[in-house]
């Protein structure tokens, strides 16, 4: 898939693997690509690979959800959701 990276922050990142689906409205645009520790905060930081033809807009935020036993979607959420080549 070509396309561009993005960097998310999370203070969990439980259920993530690289190579996990990344869903805009249900639908897959990208995966993760990438996981890493931050050595300064402990947060999980997650690069996200994306499709060219999704064009998130700059204030976007990303949200790592899994089901919970009765259906409900429990989520961890971030506001920084930035360009690779840009500091986080």
């Amino acid at each position: 898939m070509s396309g561009y990276d993005v960097m998310a922050k999370f203070n969990r990142a439980d259920g993530v693997n690289i190579g996990t689906d990344v869903r805009l409205s249900g639908i897959k645009v990208g995966t993760v690509a990438g996981m890493a520790l931050d050595p300064k905060t402990y947060s999980a930081v997650l690069t996200l690979a994306l499709e060219n033809s999704v064009k998130l807009p700059d204030d976007s935020s990303a949200r790592i959800t899994s089901e919970g036993l009765l259906g409900n979607q429990k989520g961890n959420e971030t506001k920084l959701l930035q360009r690779k080549n840009q500091a986080i």
